[in-house]
């Protein structure tokens, strides 16, 4: 049994388990859960991607070769040219949400929180240390679409089924399986000590995957929302 399989998982699955029991999460696998809630998540978890965008090519001044070098700029170039694209098209046809009012939306103090931590450990750990701090996003997501998927009763076709199905199936859970080969591999000459900082970096991150749902049901915004700026997101000549 790998790394993996023996220490991260159970954390992934402990906090699937837990979300299920949100009433976010509820009212989407039993069909309740009020569209603007759920168009609040879909702005909110498609600004966190240009984030989490950032994140990645970070690690490509860390490569040591141009097989890893290579690996890495084919996640950024998935995430930019291929996933990023596809949400922004995707929603504005099913939910109407336009790219304006997507690239409009300031993320709230949740979202900011767990992307300044995916940061933080991109730009200060290993490779190692930033596949790790990224990795939550992943994995969470693709036990937690099994998992709801298993419960949903939803006819096929419903816009929320098709949001639960969408994590297990297709090119998501081919790229999470190798992102989960790929720690697997990293880990593989740590110290006891450092294995217990990368336990330590996914704990964190399967908790702020947990928060979110909260956030995402309550619509919270910052206490002071009324003193940011309009977003300006095209560049001015």
């Amino acid at each position: 049994m790998g790394f993996f399989a023996e220490r991260l998982l159970p954390m992934a699955k402990k906090t699937v388990e837990l979300e299920a029991e949100t009433p976010h999460l509820r009212g989407i696998v039993d069909g309740t859960l009020p569209l603007e809630k759920f168009k609040f998540q879909v702005k909110q978890n498609y600004n966190y991607l240009i984030e989490y965008a950032k994140a990645w090519a970070i690690g490509m001044a860390k490569c040591s070769d141009f097989e890893t070098m290579s690996f890495w700029y084919e996640i950024v170039k998935e995430t930019v040219e291929h996933e990023i694209p596809f949400y922004r098209d995707y929603w504005k046809n099913k939910l109407g949400i336009s790219f304006e009012e997507m690239d409009g939306t300031v993320m709230n103090n949740t979202k900011r929180s767990y992307t300044s931590h995916e940061l933080a450990r991109s730009w200060e750990g290993d490779l190692a240390e930033q596949v790790t701090s990224l990795l939550p996003c992943d994995v969470v997501y693709w036990e937690m679409g099994k998992y709801l998927a298993a419960r949903c009763e939803l006819p096929v076709g419903h816009l929320y089924r098709d949001w639960i199905e969408f994590y297990t199936r297709g090119w998501f859970t081919e790229a999470t399986q190798k992102l989960v080969a790929l720690i697997d591999k990293l880990v593989a000459h740590k110290t006891p000590r450092e294995l217990a900082k990368i336990e330590e970096i996914f704990a964190v991150g399967c908790n702020y995957e947990y928060l979110t749902w909260h956030s995402y049901y309550a619509m919270e915004t910052w206490p002071l929302e009324e003193i940011f700026p309009p977003k300006f997101t095209t560049i001015q000549e």
